[in-house]
């Protein structure tokens, strides 16, 4: 694993009643989770509190161990989409059950109009 960070990035936010803390997707940046205020008696203590809250909402890439959002992470290999991209289903002719490779109108074996959309795919 190339990263060894234990949390997702964050910020620490002062606020009055304790510090709240907010976690990004290392991918894109996006702000995945806000604590409420937390108080602790260290600095690590609220950290560790505040990562416990958030954690639901990332998953860890198995190979390069970024902290990931939903959308940016591949279960079927329980990688990021930076290390195992999501393929393109393969599509198929409704009518006679041909692979489609390229962007067809008509199916090169039957002829028959292909429909996109999902459906005769």
């Amino acid at each position: 694993m190339a990263l060894t960070h234990k949390t997702a990035r964050y910020k620490v936010i002062a606020d009055s009643g304790g510090n709240r803390y907010s976690f990004f997707c290392d991918i894109t940046g996006a702000l995945l989770h806000t604590t409420d205020p937390i108080q602790a008696e260290t600095q690590e203590q609220e950290l560790e509190t505040a990562w416990e809250d958030a954690r639901k909402y990332f998953n860890r890439c198995h190979k390069c161990g970024k902290w990931v959002s939903n959308a940016m992470y591949n279960a079927d290999v329980a990688e990021c989409v930076e290390c195992a991209p999501w393929e393109d289903p393969p599509r198929y002719c409704s009518h006679c059950g041909k692979e489609i490779t390229s962007a067809e109108i008509f199916c090169p074996r039957c002829g028959k109009r292909l429909q996109y959309g999902g459906e005769g795919l």
